[in-house]
């Protein structure tokens, strides 16, 4: 059954939470966000995104042309993943995301960040995809696409992410070793292993049957991931784990 989303000038005036997310493709900034808020037992109502699109009756409430944008009753959007994370832990119920421990709190905060925060591995891995046609075919479409612009995006900055989104994996790994291949911060699930289970679609994708996509964005995924070039195992066995112990399978959206 496929997802339902309602349109933005539909739900502005609903009461309660409602979550701005992209249609109807794993976006993981987007699946994160549902994630995080599920884990909570926080009710919400999911708003339409197009990706890459202009988004103009999303921009006319909200302010904002990405997703996710979160909305709780006449409260300012929040479209940072920390504000989410902190309005789902304060609406909902269950376990926290957060370690109790403060060091390993910082260091899941700076965790996250490193991998989803403005320069961080997955703004580099979209770098890439967006350089995936070469100069030429790169030029055309960001007459098209309003997130050549917003990425900063230029051969050179391509070349640089390469070298960052490297750098990171490579941390990524050395702290899952250090946990055993369980959980990245602490001895339980936290906010980090979630995000890492969506994000981590584009380092390896997930099986059809698990989280079936359109081929087009699944072949950028994988030709993104080919760009890297070897990484350790761990990264995609931590990844399964998480998935095994605390994600339903397939993935909807």
């Amino acid at each position: 059954m496929a997802t339902q989303y309602l349109k933005p000038d539909e739900a502005r005036s609903l009461p309660g939470l409602r979550l701005a997310a992209t249609t109807h493709v794993p976006a993981p900034y987007s699946m994160s966000a549902r994630a995080i808020l599920d884990h909570h037992n926080v009710a919400h109502r999911l708003v339409e995104q197009t990706g890459g699109g202009e988004n103009e009756a999303l921009v006319a409430w909200t302010g904002h042309r990405n997703a996710p944008v979160a909305v709780y009753e006449n409260e300012a959007p929040r479209v940072g993943w920390l504000d989410i994370l902190n309005l789902a832990e304060r609406l909902g119920s269950g376990t926290t995301l957060f370690p109790e421990d403060i060091d390993e709190r910082m260091q899941m905060i700076g965790m996250i960040n490193e991998l989803i925060g403005e320069n961080g591995w997955v703004w580099n891995m979209r770098l890439l995809m967006l350089g995936l046609g070469g100069p030429e075919r790169s030029a055309q479409a960001a007459e098209k696409n309003p997130m050549y612009r917003d990425y900063g995006y230029s051969e050179q900055a391509k070349a640089e992410a390469l070298v960052k989104a490297r750098s990171v994996l490579v941390r990524f790994a050395a702290y899952m070793q250090a946990g055993g291949g369980r959980y990245l911060s602490g001895s339980r699930l936290s906010a980090i292993d979630l995000y890492w289970v969506y994000f981590s679609n584009l380092l390896q994708t997930l099986p059809e049957k698990d989280c079936p996509m359109p081929g087009g964005l699944r072949r950028s995924y994988d030709t993104a991931a080919d760009m890297l070039g070897p990484y350790a195992p761990i990264l995609i066995e931590q990844r399964d784990f998480i998935i095994t112990e605390h994600i339903a399978l397939p993935m909807a959206f």
